[in-house]
């Protein structure tokens, strides 16, 4: 969703932080760890259950024979060619244990067989990756854990192509394959990942449900309140504002039945950034719309630092700077949670169309 995904705006939110990826000191070190899981794999025989290390089977080719009744189906062991951010990755046809680093909301929505993910306390999926025991990283940290992946044993890693660079996705592949997407579009990358993982049916799907919803709230919210509403996005602290984008947040400003507030184009003219701006408190009084939905702290922000984010920004909304907006003098301003509206999936943009709808409705 909100381009959390632009690039240049992902360092920001990121934890405002390097997207420089934490290496294993010493290439050896990786090197051992392949071999010690390579070694438990095949000790595990045919020790079933879902953690089970996948046992080694000959490497095959489209239509070659395999002489042996215990290996495993030619087409398990087939590969396609991938084109991802990066370039062409060979992955397996039928993945069976997946490694995801930062879309675990369209993958979570593909129901893929996921043995680990990116997640930790606070994060919007954290419930939904536990309730289907997967292996969590636990940190907001975006630096994979190499050890951790290596331990999950996976045939397939998808990551979010801004939680690390090309040395990274470099590492990550000499764990297995692994091809990753920028966020900029989940409509693309869900209907790209289905391709890839044979799920082509249940993508279309998330889809059309998808589809369906935003045309469901964009209904209610206009039969409500009519089709002129204004509205604006926006991060503020004790110090600035950030206004954010149509181009950001088109399902805040085009597909909800709202409009931009005049004020947005003005910000335009004086923002080098298609994201949005950071400009000064002073610039409130210019916001006019009939609703302000203020996101405080980034998605990704541990329990703490969101904790402390809004707390520093408490006495924001009582200084007459704030309440001069005309969304504040009618109780239109709606705090709103930063964790989905700086995330990208269907997931996500479900929870902040169930948002917007209450706020601006009082019905969910």
């Amino acid at each position: 969703m909100f381009q959390l995904q632009k690039a240049e705006f992902i360092g920001w939110n990121l934890k405002r932080g390097s997207r420089s990826f934490k290496k294993i000191t010493g290439g050896m070190a990786l090197l051992l760890l392949l071999l010690i899981v390579s070694a438990c794999g095949n000790s595990n025989g045919s020790n079933g259950g879902a953690n089970a290390a996948p046992t080694a089977a000959p490497s095959t080719s489209p239509g070659s024979a395999v002489n042996s009744s215990a290996a495993v189906p030619a087409e398990e062991n087939e590969t396609q060619t991938v084109i991802d951010a990066y370039g062409e990755t060979k992955v397996p046809l039928h993945p069976k244990r997946i490694v995801v680093i930062g879309l675990e909301d369209v993958l979570l929505s593909l129901e893929a067989p996921l043995v680990y993910a990116y997640g930790f306390d606070g994060y919007y999926l954290e419930d939904q990756l536990k309730k289907k025991n997967i292996m969590l990283s636990g940190s907001a940290d975006t630096n994979p854990n190499l050890e951790a992946i290596l331990a999950a044993q996976p045939d397939l890693i998808i990551l979010q192509k801004y939680f690390t660079d090309e040395n990274g996705y470099a590492e990550l592949n000499k764990i297995a394959p692994t091809i990753a997407y920028t966020p900029d579009n989940w409509v693309s990358t869900i209907t790209e990942l289905g391709k890839v993982l044979g799920l082509q049916d249940k993508a279309q799907k998330v889809v059309d449900d998808y589809n369906g919803k935003l045309n469901t709230t964009k209904e209610a919210i206009v039969s409500a309140v009519g089709p002129d509403k204004t509205v604006v996005f926006t991060r503020p602290s004790e110090k600035d504002l950030q206004v954010f984008f149509p181009s950001f947040a088109p399902l805040i400003y085009d597909k909800l039945g709202l409009k931009p507030d005049d004020s947005i184009a003005e910000f335009q003219k004086e923002s080098p950034d298609d994201w949005g701006i950071n400009t000064s408190l002073e610039k409130l009084p210019s916001i006019k719309a009939d609703y302000v939905f203020a996101i405080y702290g980034g998605s990704i922000d541990t329990e703490k630092a969101l904790s402390k984010e809004k707390e520093a920004s408490t006495g924001l909304e009582n200084l007459q700077v704030w309440q001069s907006m005309p969304a504040a003098k009618n109780n239109q301003v709606f705090n709103v949670s930063a964790r989905t509206w700086m995330s990208s999936g269907p997931i996500a943009e479900g929870e902040v169309m169930d948002e917007v709808l209450a706020s601006i409705t009082g019905k969910r």
